[in-house]
């Protein structure tokens, strides 16, 4: 008898559960949006309360963008102030060169967007991302917070002229400095400017001639110009492997899982320190949004989010990732975007700022479907590397003015 009790209640409950509706994904994401609006000091309306409340237990917030657009680094200054306001973070790690990042934060460049573009049109590779929105970005967090830490700059090196102009300066006698100039002179002419450029350094060449450098360079271990060299070294393996998997060589993805060790690297080296004064350093990350997955990223990396929020997880914090979509008349729509993303999106494209909640839609996951049943990882893969989805209406592709690097 008590099994057929319980049998009968198992049954009912399963008829009671067959006669729940079923949402549809759009009704779980419309459900599940929030409008908002910014400019690049504050968040207001719906969303940010929203974000506000999401990140008020976080380390770590991390931005994942495309790059080199007009409304992104305006809502990042947004956000980055609501942070510091409400929540105390006082540091913001960028996908940049550490050294423009150092020329950044130091006299008269710091808190000043037109003498940080004075940096970008003197060394045009200094700056991986410059649009004015980019450096204005870096100017106002600059100017709100003090010292050297306000932004970490933890990218490879790209300003390959800018590291060797300073290796002669530094250089220990006359056979290194003329190495080095010999080495300048060949950079300069690979990348002249005034677009962002990298030949020198994915040059076949330029790996050997460093090793050479090295050698005749006898940096002492730690030393700002074993520094340098360890770095131009290291950027010159990262983008080799671009320019030998374009020759048909076997090298995998180490482009990416490489270039992600030395992120890490870069970021530990700044957070380190800072965390063993403590209080731990609470962080705003803007990268590509690749770079920021939580777990596996698509290039089949761990990168440097995944650190990020493990990092957190392990101080008994947490972090949150914000992944933004720009739109805009004859700019971006969503056919821009992959199909597969589509199903996580609003309906239609919306005319305002909007948060999607992507925690909310998890537990629903086996609705959300792709029309090619191979590619419903990559939904999944963002549903669960990232906690919001921003939709930025009306931009556009950010100014090219400032850097002097219009294409």
């Amino acid at each position: 008898m008590p099994g057929r009790s319980l049998l009968a209640l198992y049954l009912a409950a399963q008829a009671a559960f067959s006669q729940v509706p079923v949402p549809s994904p759009a009704e779980l994401v419309a459900r599940n949006s929030h409008v908002f609006s910014y400019d690049d000091a504050a968040l207001a309306g719906d969303g940010a309360r929203f974000l506000r409340e999401q990140t008020r237990d976080c380390q770590f917030v991390l931005l994942g963008e495309d790059h080199m657009d007009h409304a992104t680094p305006i809502f990042a200054g947004g956000l980055f102030r609501l942070l510091h306001d409400t929540h105390g973070f006082r540091h913001l790690v960028v996908e940049q060169d550490p050294v423009a990042i150092e020329a950044t934060l130091a006299e008269p460049a710091r808190g000043d967007a037109d003498s940080i573009a004075a940096l970008a049109r003197r060394w045009p590779s200094l700056f991986e991302f410059d649009t004015d929105e980019d450096l204005s970005l870096l100017a106002a967090v600059g100017d709100l917070i003090p010292g050297q830490d306000a932004i970490w700059g933890v990218e490879q090196a790209t300003g390959a002229v800018r590291y060797l102009e300073e290796l002669v300066a530094l250089a220990p006698d006359a056979a290194a400095a003329e190495r080095v100039r010999a080495l300048l002179d060949a950079a300069r002419d690979a990348d002249p400017g005034p677009r962002y450029s990298v030949n020198w350094l994915i040059a076949a060449t330029t790996a050997a001639e460093l090793a050479d450098l090295a050698t005749v360079y006898r940096a002492p271990v730690g030393s700002r110009a074993a520094l340098l060299l360890g770095r131009l070294e290291k950027s010159a393996e990262i983008f080799g492997y671009y320019r030998r998997a374009e020759a048909g060589e076997f090298v995998g993805l180490y482009n990416n899982t490489v270039r992600e060790e030395v992120l890490k690297e870069n970021f530990l080296a700044r957070y380190r320190p800072v965390a063993a004064q403590g209080p731990l350093p609470r962080a705003m990350f803007k990268f590509g949004a690749n770079h920021l997955y939580h777990g596996k990223n698509p290039t089949q990396a761990f990168p440097i989010g995944n650190l990020a929020h493990e990092v957190a997880i392990a101080q008994g914090s947490r972090a949150y990732g914000v992944f933004v979509i720009a739109l805009g008349d004859d700019y971006r729509t969503y056919e821009d975007y992959p199909a597969w993303m589509r199903p996580l999106l609003p309906a239609v494209e919306p005319r305002v700022p909007t948060l999607v909640d992507l925690r909310a839609l998890r537990p629903y996951q086996r609705l959300f479907k792709t029309t090619a049943p191979e590619e419903l990882w990559q939904l999944r893969a963002l549903l669960h590397g990232y906690d919001a989805l921003v939709l930025l209406p009306g931009s556009r592709p950010g100014a090219r003015k400032l850097g002097g690097r219009a294409d």
